[in-house]
């Protein structure tokens, strides 16, 4: 979908219908792109931003999909990161991904890699303690693989919060 205000304000009317049929919170996870359109009128980040503004909802902040986009569309991972409204931030998704020969896909299918851990962190120092979800769909190691996986997110939470603290 292209970013514009128009779409923006139809994806948020349709969200507070969601919300309000269910009566429940609603949080809008941020997808990663593979294709970019000219008459955007925003980027990526500003667009989920009008979305969740004008919904008034929270956001799955997906950092793997952030570095996915940003490898794809050629931004800067942390500019995202750092836009977002971080009091909005409800829960954090991590995951891996494939990469090939022009793009980089949200496969969920290898381990989380350096650069996203980055980003998870620099997340959590914005966010707070904040429910984090290791993704992992395809191709699926062994339970100690995926533990040692989700213990390092447990690691960055309790440093972050050390930091906080402090």
């Amino acid at each position: 979908m292209p970013y514009t205000f128009e779409a923006a304000r139809i994806t948020a009317q349709k969200v507070r219908e969601v919300r309000d049929f269910l009566e429940v919170p609603i949080a809008v996870e941020n997808v990663s792109s593979y294709a970019e359109f000219h008459v955007s009128e925003m980027t990526e980040w500003e667009f989920l931003n009008e979305v969740v503004e004008r919904a008034d909802c929270g956001i799955l902040l997906d950092v793997n999909n952030i570095y996915v986009s940003s490898r794809n569309h050629s931004f800067d991972p942390f500019i995202y990161v750092n836009s977002v409204p971080a009091e909005r931030v409800a829960q954090i998704h991590i995951a891996g991904h494939s990469k090939f020969q022009k793009y980089i896909l949200d496969t969920h299918d290898h381990p989380v890699i350096d650069p996203v851990w980055k980003l998870y962190e620099r997340a959590i120092h914005r966010a707070g303690h904040t429910a984090t979800l290791l993704e992992w769909d395809d191709s699926i190691p062994s339970f100690e693989e995926v533990h040692r996986e989700a213990l390092k997110a447990n690691r960055f939470l309790a440093e972050t919060v050390l930091e906080i603290a402090v």
